[in-house]
């Protein structure tokens, strides 16, 4: 199985940091998903994808719709965590603060990138002969006035920073994509607060398996669906830049991402969000 690297922000350069940016701006987050990280480091495709997609982003279309299908969900409650509890696990009046703007920017990016998983998969699905001798799309001009983003996100804590102790915590949270394994930026975010997260994972790791869990999961992702073909329309996507096996690897790749690591991030950051005190 083929697995993807990661390209982090700081370290994209020319076209990519142009899109990093215009993912950043249209997808109203402080930050650029593992999703897009990885998809930079398969030569061509992200560049690929933003120039198909970049239409349904600049108009609202894609962000709207997205935001729009995951409204209303019917979720179970946390017990709410009073403010001194919050204190003794280490987390002050600022983090809160930092807490909101990360649970707010995961709700805002994870059905974005949902879409854009699934918006990829009709891409992927494409005719060669629809595409071949089909120009690029045209720039276009931005007809949309994204919100403003949350915060910026802190910065992921080191192995050194963690202890030994933080990474055996934190790896709880370790998840299987294609055959590789990997802890979602949500945990890894939240291990700034070791003890916050220790209470999460006993919040959290019980419900991954619960079947209202599982079925809201699966209604996100049917809801999800349901708003891609009409945006899919009239996008079109110049000739793949890469092989019948990378397309393959790709497409595995997304299915995990769209169907499990996506929805767990609304689901929870709508739960560990509303459970914060103030809500």
């Amino acid at each position: 199985m083929t697995t993807f690297g990661d390209l982090p922000e700081d370290q994209a350069s020319g076209r990519i940091a142009e899109i990093y940016d215009e993912i950043r701006t249209y997808g109203a987050v402080p930050y650029v998903s593992s999703l897009q990280r990885q998809l930079a480091t398969v030569p061509g495709c992200l560049e690929w994808l933003w120039e198909a997609a970049r239409p349904a982003f600049i108009d609202g279309s894609v962000p709207e719709a997205a935001w729009g299908a995951v409204r209303g969900l019917d979720l179970p409650t946390l017990t709410p965590v009073p403010r001194p509890a919050l204190r003794a696990m280490g987390v002050e009046d600022g983090g809160e603060a930092v807490l909101q703007g990360i649970y707010e920017t995961f709700l805002r990016a994870s059905p974005v990138n949902m879409v854009t998983a699934s918006l990829m998969g009709h891409l992927l699905a494409a005719d060669a002969a629809d595409a071949a001798g089909k120009g690029a799309a045209a720039a276009g001009t931005p007809s949309w006035q994204p919100p403003a983003p949350p915060p910026p996100l802190p910065g992921f804590p080191s192995d050194a920073e963690l202890g030994e102790e933080g990474m055996a915590l934190l790896n709880l949270f370790t998840v299987d994509m294609s055959g590789s394994t990997f802890v979602p930026g949500l945990y890894r975010l939240l291990a700034h607060w070791p003890g916050y997260l220790a209470h999460v994972a006993v919040d959290i790791l019980p419900l991954l398996q619960r079947p209202e869990i599982l079925a809201t999961c699966h209604d996100i992702v049917q809801k999800i669906d349901a708003v891609v073909p009409p945006l899919s329309r009239g996008l079109t996507a110049p000739p793949k830049p890469f092989d019948a096996a990378t397309i393959d690897a790709l497409r595995g790749s997304l299915v995990v991402y769209r169907g499990t690591t996506s929805p767990q991030m609304i689901v929870f950051s709508t739960l560990l969000r509303d459970a914060l005190p103030g809500r």
